[in-house]
């Protein structure tokens, strides 16, 4: 515990956002979509994906890490707070910019919309994980 916050769950929190985040991009999900969006036709385009998959892991440890904290200080006891406070963090906060700008970096409606349903699932399968596994 670090600050009275369950580090494992964080790391399970970030480990739930990795899986989803590897469905939701193959192609048996969205993953051919999201490639035509991008204007590529292969994941070989987009280069090699270590730091990329570096990365995630780090902003996915993060992002559990703040929500946590945000639990904490919200005070969610039940299922529903985890839940409805995830919900509001994912939307209110990190959708909202992100969908921001990706209106300035010209990205389609139909990109937006993948990368966006996956930040609110990925949100609320964290604050699932945190909230059972804390």
């Amino acid at each position: 515990m670090i600050g009275g916050l369950n580090i494992l769950s964080i790391i399970l929190a970030a480990l739930a956002a990795m899986i989803i985040g590897g469905l939701w991009y193959s192609p048996k999900l969205f993953g051919t979509a999201w490639l035509k969006e991008l204007g590529k036709t292969s994941p070989e385009q987009l280069g090699n994906p270590k730091k990329a998959m570096i990365n995630a892991i780090i902003m996915n440890l993060v992002s559990a890490f703040a929500l946590a904290l945000v639990f904490k200080w919200q005070g969610a006891e039940t299922s529903t707070d985890a839940l409805m406070t995830s919900l509001v963090v994912a939307v209110g906060l990190v959708l909202s910019n992100q969908l921001m700008r990706d209106r300035f970096h010209g990205a389609s409606s139909h990109l937006s919309l993948i990368n966006g349903a996956n930040t609110v699932v990925v949100y609320l399968a964290m604050g699932v994980v945190l909230f059972y596994a804390g």
